[in-house]
């Protein structure tokens, strides 16, 4: 009778444990968290013209949240082995506008030479702003310029680009 009374016992336990909890939802940046394609230009940083704009690769940018979740910062990150600078860093952000800025932000990546800072101007993301090259899929656009503190010569890095689709043709 113990022995029943024992085995009882633990299926009680185990299943009032086995409740369902609602589910994860979303992050505090989620709007503005992707995964995107990007081109660059360099722009001279005192007369505002374009230096170089022969560059046509796409560069991959990713945004996501930080582990805290913060509703005013993302992580801003370069440095996939298909990126342009290689940063990996934390910028601020307006959701209510979709903007995002920072100012000598330091790379965690150890990819930007000394003294390993990185500014973000301009940062904007516009919904249903873009077309994914090869599906004609609509989708987000984002804008925004990038400095780096170790450039002998300043300049510009001004990207612009699109959300990535999921459709094979318009990844690179």
């Amino acid at each position: 009778m113990k022995k029943y009374l024992y085995i009882l016992t633990l299926c009680v336990f185990a299943l009032s444990s086995c409740k369902k909890d609602a589910g994860p939802g979303g992050t505090a940046v989620q709007n503005m968290a992707n995964e995107w394609w990007v081109q660059v230009q360099t722009v001279n940083p005192t007369t505002g013209a374009v230096i170089d704009n022969t560059d046509k690769h796409y560069y991959k940018l990713s945004t996501y949240n930080t582990s805290d979740n913060s509703s005013t910062m993302m992580w801003f990150d370069d440095s996939d082995a298909k990126g342009y600078n290689g940063e990996k860093i934390k910028v601020n952000v307006v959701q209510s506008s979709l903007t995002f800025s920072v100012t000598n932000a330091a790379d965690v990546s150890g990819n930007i030479p000394a003294p390993g800072t990185v500014s973000v101007a301009n940062g904007k993301i516009i919904p249903n702003g873009a077309v994914g090259p090869s599906s004609k899929a609509v989708t987000d656009a984002i804008s925004y310029d990038v400095t780096l503190a170790s450039d002998v010569t300043p300049v510009i890095y001004r990207f612009t680009g699109y959300a990535r689709t999921r459709f094979v043709g318009d990844d690179h």
